[in-house]
């Protein structure tokens, strides 16, 4: 027999414990019945949390709470089991109307002797809210992110502890190193950067000011070492904890040796002017300044950039987004202040046609590079601003295709070049200008050692014949023994100065040059070289004997000189040769040796070590002419230098070096 009040105890016991559990549970719970699908009993968290008051329970229907179909309540309770929880998501109505969401835990229980369903809910609307912002928030990363990968800058976060965390490919085209490789690792181990000064300063201005500008020695896989213009920002947490350093390096290792190889022409053009005319040195001077102006400007610009609070805002360099038919769908503030407009919304409201803001030849040779390779990179062209001006800009771009190989839009990023285009543009110029005078003023030179040479010879050289041919008749004369030999003394000391001055003559402007022509003299002068330092010297021509100007005789003269010098000093050489050619309506004359020769490719080097002033004259006097300087060389094999200037007077082409064996 099953004794009544044992039964009523142990149902008292349990609904002791059930509300006990009421209590004390930081979650809302409930107890439904089944059959009415009324809460008979629930604690004051569930209460609270749908904004009913506390102990009116009895004004709490579920079915107005719970927003969920009666029949689909009902099919759960009747699937419900004391071993088997079910756990379910759910929405309630709070008494004033909104609704949140909660995390539903539902099981069959006894309670005051029936059978009930004990209900633990869990508001769970802000983690559902903070769940939605987080996906907002990394889908709105991976977007920019993607962006970033297209970037030709080098992109790359590390962490405190200066541990990589992102890496594009950017970074992986300049160092060599893929982001798996790097992830993880610490960047100056990697890269071996030379700071340009302390760590400790460059961190401490970071962690004050939030950025740091500077240039950074830093190596590739290879082993080769690299100048970058690097830009350091400092990113914190909500609570202004620093969390990571963003690092854009861009690659100026070309740009560092064109500015030393710059550096190197003006020097020897500054010893050019220097030792010739003070206004040489002040054109030099010009140009030194402009160049420093240029400088000046773009640490200006560098200085005056703005500084942004995240990358995609931030980036000193245009990035866009651009559908099929030429309209911009994105922009950040750099790109919209290049084409000349306000804002983006006013640059997306512009209608505009395909090709709009591109020169159209350089479009459609973009867009062939595109079909052929998918993306480019570093490609110079135009754009088109606002007032309709052209911006000179580098662009890399790439085609974006959904999974299914249909073409999306463009996405890419442009460079303003257009200070560097014009600053370019101004050095040739300069450079023009200086080759002019410096051929003009060597022409007059010339002229100069001409009419010195023609002094000596018509004045001095007459007198001291006419004080010889006296002398020699004093020695006619009835004199004593003594005097005789005085007077033959001073006749021969006479004899000599006719002799200096004869030498003098030639080396200061050989009068063959001008009477006989440009073969003859140079005939004459590989007959001194062989006098002179016995260096078995010939002379070749084809014969044809062409007129030049007095311009380009004086040059050519003056240059085979030069090499014949080099040849006697350098070379080492036992034989030379000089051969004459016309070759149509131009000048080629061959000097040749078989000395030690030198590496052609090395030739810049070459004339340094061996005090080339002279070639390096002759190559840039040819440029004047519109000739060209062709070297061919190799270490033990001799040496065949070859000038070609043309013979239409006034004609001035760009020069060029040609190197080879």
């Amino acid at each position: 027999m099953i004794d009544h009040r044992d039964v009523e105890a142990a149902s008292r016991e349990s609904e002791d414990r059930y509300r006990a559990l009421l209590r004390q549970s930081s979650d809302g719970i409930y107890v439904l019945d089944p059959r009415t699908d009324r809460i008979i009993q629930a604690n004051d968290q569930f209460l609270t949390m749908l904004h009913y008051p506390t102990g009116d329970l009895g004004t709490l229907p579920l079915h107005n709470a719970l927003l969920l179909d009666s029949d689909i309540m009902n099919d759960r309770i009747l699937g419900m089991s004391p071993d088997a929880p079910v756990f379910s998501a759910g929405r309630y109505r709070c008494k004033d109307g909104p609704v949140i969401d909660v995390a539903i835990s539902a099981t069959s229980i006894v309670y005051r002797a029936l059978p009930a369903i004990l209900v633990n809910a869990r508001n769970v609307t802000e983690q559902k809210e903070m769940e939605k912002e987080l996906q907002l928030q990394t889908a709105r990363a991976r977007e920019q992110t993607e962006l970033l990968e297209i970037a030709d800058d080098a992109i790359l976060v590390k962490d405190m502890e200066g541990r990589i965390v992102f890496w594009n490919q950017g970074a992986e085209a300049k160092y060599g190193w893929t982001k798996e490789e790097v992830a993880g690792k610490s960047a100056h181990k990697i890269l071996r950067t030379v700071f340009p000064g302390s760590v400790k300063t460059i961190k401490e201005k970071l962690h004050h000011e939030g950025r740091w500008e500077g240039e950074l020695t830093q190596r590739r896989r290879t082993g080769e070492r690299i100048v970058m213009d690097s830009r350091w920002a400092l990113r914190r947490d909500r609570q202004g904890n620093p969390i990571a350093i963003m690092e854009i390096n861009n690659d100026i290792t070309e740009q560092k040796r064109a500015e030393a190889a710059l550096q190197k022409a003006k020097d020897d053009l500054e010893v050019c002017v220097a030792e010739r005319t003070a206004e040489l040195r002040n054109a030099n001077e010009r140009l030194r300044i402009e160049l420093s102006r240029r400088k000046r400007a773009e640490e200006v610009l560098r200085a005056g950039a703005e500084r942004y609070r995240n990358l995609f805002e931030n980036s000193p360099i245009g990035i866009y987004r651009m559908s099929p038919d030429g309209r911009i769908l994105m922009a950040n503030p750099t790109m919209v202040r290049m084409l000349g407009y306000g804002s983006f919304a006013e640059l997306a409201g512009t209608v505009s046609r395909k090709g709009d803001h591109h020169h159209p030849s350089l479009r459609r040779k973009l867009e062939k590079k595109l079909e052929r390779e998918g993306k480019v990179r570093g490609f110079e062209t135009e754009w088109k601003r606002r007032d309709r001006s052209i911006v000179f800009v580098r662009e890399n771009t790439k085609a974006i295709q959904a999974a299914d190989g249909t073409f999306l839009y463009y996405e890419g990023t442009l460079e303003d070049i257009t200070e560097q285009k014009k600053a370019t543009e101004k050095i040739h110029s300069y450079e023009e200008q200086l080759r002019s005078l410096a051929s003009e003023l060597s022409l007059a030179e010339e002229k100069e050692r001409r009419r010195v040479a023609t002094a000596l010879h018509d004045h001095i050289g007459q007198i001291l014949a006419i004080s010889k041919i006296k002398l020699g008749a004093v020695l006619q004369s009835a004199l004593t023994p003594d005097v005789l030999q005085q007077v033959q003394e001073i006749r021969e000391h006479v004899e000599q100065a006719i002799q200096y001055t004869r030498s003098l003559t030639f080396e200061l402007s050989p009068p063959i040059l001008y009477d006989l022509g440009l073969e003859s003299a140079l005939e004459w002068l590989t007959e001194q070289t062989k006098e002179q330092h016995g260096i078995r010297c010939t002379f070749e021509t084809d014969g044809n004997a062409t007129p030049v100007s007095d311009e380009i005789r004086i040059f050519l003269f003056t240059a085979v000189r030069e090499l014949l010098m080099n040849v006697t000093k350098h070379a080492q050489a036992k034989t030379a040769k000089v051969t004459v050619r016309r070759v149509k309506d131009t000048m080629v004359i061959h000097v040749a040796d078989d000395g030690i020769g030198f590496v052609a490719s090395k030739m810049d080097s070459y004339l340094d070590k061996n005090k080339g002033f002279g070639l390096f004259s002759i190559r840039e006097r040819l440029r004047h002419l519109g000739g060209q300087l062709d070297v061919r060389a190799a270490r033990g094999k001799g040496t065949r230098i070859v000038l070609t200037v043309p013979l239409t007077a006034g004609v001035r082409q760009t020069g060029r070096v040609r190197h080879g064996y």
